[in-house]
């Protein structure tokens, strides 16, 4: 029995015994939980809620549950089953726990895989780049918590699918096409396109700051834009020839799964026009003092949601409500979801209630994740500023440091060099998914690129170290296969804490997985390969393997090792990380 079908049984069980004490479940929302390892495998407030809408002792409720599920859990599936101040706490048997080593052997890269999305769509959005802007370490936490997460609703069985919604359309093309105008060089922006025209927009920029009159002028270069002028249209182009080729560049730098679509902004410059017609129709838009068009949010305490400038050009709300629609219509969406950071926070809250007042239902079927904001120890970054450091730098640095540990550790390795950059990209990558998403941090070379602790290069080398022993020993995966008909029973295998606290993290993947993809929070699955790796060190400190005596209990061990490899292996792929079988 797997941990989905687990969860379902024990549901059931719970429900009948419910019944069978003559209680009244109707309406009742019975929820089961992951509780901390010292307090049992599953939990259940059922009790707790029943008691306090029938006002009765929660603990004498959860302790009448526990006896009658006792009785009701005939496959024994369940070790024990206790109250805990009104919860219901669960303890796998070591049958059920022993039974899932061998399921994980079996379905090796699809173990944790299930139908929990099937026949949904996803829309996951994530590392939106601006055109003529070479990423940054602050574009690092979009672009990895989003690919994390859309591999993991599609490890889910969920249709989820990708966009960059690349950032090609805006006010900050006027500021680049004005500052290309004023003192850009077409021979020299050839030779390094990104780098110039970035170079061109952070004086650009500057020189706004000091005459804001310079503002107006590139708001008109961006309306001239918007309005075909046919040399803006030609630069405009250019630079985003340049961008998507950069971006790719960096796509397969990060190792990032392929994206199913990069409709930027410019994408939806003919359907705006509807939108505005619809917004009108529904006497949402009006004119403002200025002659800016607006919808008033006032009354849901968002200010203006603002759709046109009193110059004409459009903003990015609009092209967003116009982004909404072309998706919902053209995929029928499940979930649309933003991995955004969160100092556009109003903008989405705007968005969805806009959208809501039109009719459609953004409120529930679209999410902003939100990021907490990454900085550098002297401050924020900033692109018109030009603090930042490159993804590209970034990345180049951690593989200089990776193979400088290898020749000290382990100089007669092989390939060296292909394990330095799966090093130095789990250590960037893990830096930022260990982080709840929605935490601020700082950036710091130290503590990016640390290879010891809570970190990626710690999970691999775990990883690494299991498949060091069962190639000592010359075990390989198709013996312990046909070993595997042997199926060892629990009762014989006298397991020790050390085990069992293996074998509980194991049967764990699944559910934390699900978890991880409800609340958009990879930094779970994070918390849980580290918590697993630790109790995989401990156990192989303390029991033997390649030492025990008992032919059986060796096997079993080595299959709980090879399993264990196996799960931190799922779990780096879901975060994007390769797992080296040496280093």
């Amino acid at each position: 029995m797997n941990s989905e079908t687990t969860k379902i049984y024990l549901t059931d069980l719970l429900l009948q015994a419910f019944n069978n004490l003559g209680f009244n479940t109707e309406g009742l929302s019975l929820k089961i939980t992951v509780p901390e390892q010292e307090f049992g495998d599953y939990a259940a407030n059922a009790a707790l809620v029943l008691a306090k809408k029938l006002k009765l002792d929660p603990q004498e409720v959860a302790g009448q549950v526990v006896a009658e599920f006792v009785k009701l859990d005939e496959a024994k599936v369940f070790q024990e089953a206790y109250q805990a101040k009104g919860f219901v706490n669960f303890r796998l048997s070591p049958k059920s726990l022993v039974e899932n080593v061998y399921r994980i052997l079996n379905e090796k890269d699809n173990f944790g895989k299930s139908k929990l999305g099937e026949n949904k769509t996803v829309v996951v959005e994530y590392f939106q780049n601006n055109v003529a802007k070479p990423p940054h370490v602050g574009h690092l936490r979009s672009a990895v918590v989003g690919d994390s997460l859309l591999r993991i609703f599609r490890f889910l069985g969920f249709h989820a699918m990708s966009d960059t919604h690349i950032g090609d359309w805006g006010t900050q093309f006027g500021i680049l096409i004005l500052g290309y105008k004023t003192f850009g060089n077409k021979t020299t922006v050839e030779k390094d396109p990104i780098f110039e025209l970035n170079k061109i927009y952070v004086e650009m920029s500057s020189r706004i700051e000091q005459n804001p009159e310079l503002r107006e002028q590139a708001k008109q270069e961006f309306a001239k834009l918007e309005k075909g002028d046919a040399e803006n249209r030609k630069l405009w182009q250019w630079f985003v020839m340049e961008s998507v080729v950069d971006f790719e560049h960096y796509r397969r730098l990060l190792e990032l799964l392929s994206f199913d679509h990069n409709l930027g902004e410019s994408f939806y410059e003919d359907k705006m026009p509807a939108v505005m017609e619809a917004l009108r129709a529904k006497r949402l838009a009006l004119r403002g003092e200025t002659g800016e068009e607006y919808v008033d949010l006032e009354q849901y305490g968002l200010g203006r949601c603002i759709l046109v400038k009193s110059d004409g050009a459009t903003t990015y709300h609009l092209r967003d409500f116009a982004t909404y629609i072309f998706r919902k219509g053209q995929f029928d969406f499940y979930k649309n979801i933003y991995v955004v950071d969160n100092r556009q926070a109003h903008h989405f809250k705007q968005l969805f209630k806009v959208l809501e007042l039109m009719g459609y239902p953004a409120e529930r079927d679209s999410v902003h994740v939100d990021l907490g904001f990454m900085s550098l120890p002297e401050g924020p970054i900033s692109t018109r500023k030009g603090n930042i450091i490159s993804l590209q730098n970034l990345v180049d640095e951690a593989e200089k440091r990776a193979i400088k540990i290898i020749e000290e550790k382990n100089p007669g390795l092989a390939n060296k060099s292909a394990v330095a950059k799966m090093v130095a990209l789990a250590a960037i990558k893990y830096f930022d998914l260990s982080h709840n998403r929605k935490t601020e941090f700082t950036f710091t070379w130290e503590n990016a690129l640390s290879f010891e602790g809570n970190t990626g290069p710690y999970l691999q080398y775990s990883h690494a170290r299991i498949h060091g022993i069962l190639k000592k020993f010359q075990i390989t995966n198709s013996k312990l296969q046909i070993n595997l008909q042997t199926n060892l029973k629990s009762e014989i295998l006298n397991l020790k804490s050390e085990e069992l606290s293996v074998l509980r993290k194991l049967y764990q993947f699944p559910l934390v997985l699900e978890q991880a993809a409800q609340d958009y929070l990879p930094n779970l699955l994070c918390n849980y390969l580290f918590e697993l790796s630790q109790n995989f060190n401990a156990f192989y400190q303390e029991v033997p393997v390649l030492q025990e005596k008992d032919s059986q209990l060796k096997l079993f061990r080595l299959n709980l090792i090879t399993a264990t490899a196996q799960v931190i292996k799922n779990g780096l792929y879901l975060l994007g990380i390769e797992a080296p079988e040496e280093m």
